[in-house]
């Protein structure tokens, strides 16, 4: 039975592959294998994370096959951390999405290294960063994909003077779209964090260039290991909110665990908690 996030959300509830990174890099599972497990459990989709760009295309439409007999929808990601430092990599993580079909959202970062640590961007580095994005999403058009820049340690906003965040660099770049990561918002590495209102405040706003929604939760600022009621925000409120999109695009995306046992424990422990809020 295919699990869903929502009523009126029909894309059901994807699974992140960057959940299972330390398994799979110590191949307790294969990339199939793990294709294999969610649909069984009921995943609709699963987002591939190539943390390098080293899968081949022969790779990714040999997963494709796999995932179309399986009756799953696969998109795509990889762990870029500056775009302010233009690499190759960039355009074939690009190319290997478009490998996966069109229509494929690709979920990457903005610039990790540079915010790292501040409040946010330097206006010197937002100016660097909006000619870079509206290049890349020309391509990503190009090709029949959907790049959505994920929020990493960036604030919603800026305060227009010494910091700029996502507002800013959405109303900057027309055609930019996101990845929606309220825990990041929320989570400790983020240091100017908001609160519940302005998460919501900041979905309503965007609504119509957030198409994706990594969901792990935080509690005091700091991530749990699995999808949890008692948060620093209402999950259940972001997903009705979110219900007025049916596309909407929600996958699961807790922390990483150091073996497969904790991993899925973790798993069906969110599974559990998504099922009983809905009741």
């Amino acid at each position: 039975m295919k699990l869903f996030v929502h009523p009126k959300i029909q894309t059901g509830l994807g699974l992140a592959s960057n959940t299972y990174k330390k398994i799979l890099e110590k191949k307790e599972i294969t990339m199939r294998e793990l294709l294999t497990w969610a649909a069984g459990r009921g995943f609709s989709w699963l987002e591939v994370r190539d943390p390098d760009v080293l899968m081949t295309k022969e790779e990714l439409l040999d997963l494709k096959n796999l995932a179309e007999k399986l009756d799953m929808r696969l998109h795509y990601s990889w762990d870029n951390e500056d775009l302010l430092v233009e690499l190759p990599a960039f355009e074939k993580g690009m190319e290997n999405a478009a490998v996966l079909g069109e229509g494929t959202c690709c979920r990457v970062l903005l610039a990790s290294h540079a915010v790292k640590g501040k409040k946010g961007y330097s206006k010197e580095e937002i100016e660097r960063l909006v000619p870079i994005i509206k290049k890349y999403v020309r391509r990503a058009d190009e090709l029949g994909i959907t790049l959505c820049f994920e929020n990493s340690m960036e604030p919603i906003k800026g305060d227009g003077k010494e910091y700029y965040g996502m507002t800013e660099l959405l109303e900057m770049c027309d055609g930019m779209c996101s990845t929606f990561d309220a825990a990041n918002f929320t989570n400790q590495t983020t240091l100017v964090n908001p609160d519940e209102e302005e998460l919501v405040a900041y979905y309503q706003t965007f609504s119509e260039r957030i198409p994706y929604f990594h969901m792990k939760v935080t509690r005091k600022h700091e991530l749990l290991d699995a999808v949890e009621t008692d948060a620093d925000f209402d999950v259940f409120r972001l997903l009705d909110l979110f219900s007025r999109n049916e596309k909407m695009l929600v996958v699961l995306e807790i922390p990483q665990q150091p073996d497969l046992i904790r991993m899925t424990e973790m798993v069906e422990k969110s599974i559990q908690v998504l099922e009983e809020g809905r009741r």
